[in-house]
């Protein structure tokens, strides 16, 4: 009988070990759909076979993120349309832009603008309505962000379902193990 306690609550640990492991698998892949994928794509945009290109990492909610190589005249929405626009949940809204040289943006004018602690917060929305982008010059190694609309599963709210899967997936198996081996003393 003693063994029998112990040997399911072996198995109970075991189980939700793996099934925690198993959780976290699972939770990467979840929030992996979400996030841009592991390995960075890297695009080159040539105007003529001479020009000499800046890079710029474009990530978050475009159909292409990845590492940019494009022509210092680039701006904002070039970019983003050369990422294949929106990927149907990015907020556009919002797009962050982190200047390696703030400055030279210190000198917009323009109310789809607002700075943000070091960075540039940019409504595309309303410069692809109400012009502007010529001034959103891109430099070497600026970094833009598209986030995600608010409505998609939050990493928190996903580890939180995780956790909670876990959890009745060990109660339920203490419940399984205990009606089968109470079985066996009749």
């Amino acid at each position: 009988m003693f063994v029998q306690r112990v040997l399911r609550y072996v198995m109970a640990v075991v189980f939700s070990l793996s099934s925690i492991a198993f959780a976290q698998s699972q939770e990467t892949g979840l929030l992996g759909d979400i996030k841009q994928p592991q390995q960075a794509s890297e695009y080159i945009f040539r105007s003529s076979p001479k020009e000499s290109l800046i890079s710029v990492q474009l990530l978050g909610g475009v159909t292409r993120p990845g590492i940019y190589y494009v022509p210092p005249s680039t701006d904002l929405l070039k970019l983003i349309t050369l990422a294949g626009g929106n990927n149907g949940n990015g907020d556009m809204s919002e797009v962050l832009v982190r200047k390696i040289e703030p400055k030279t943006w210190a000198e917009i004018k323009s109310k789809a603008v607002t700075e943000y602690q070091g960075a540039y917060e940019v409504d595309a929305e309303k410069v692809i309505k109400y012009g502007g982008a010529k001034q959103l010059r891109l430099a070497q190694d600026d970094f833009v962000y598209v986030p995600q609309k608010s409505y998609m599963v939050s990493s928190d709210a996903a580890r939180t379902i995780t956790l909670v899967s876990v959890v009745l997936g060990i109660a339920l198996t203490a419940i399984l193990i205990d009606k089968n081996t109470g079985s066996h003393h009749h």
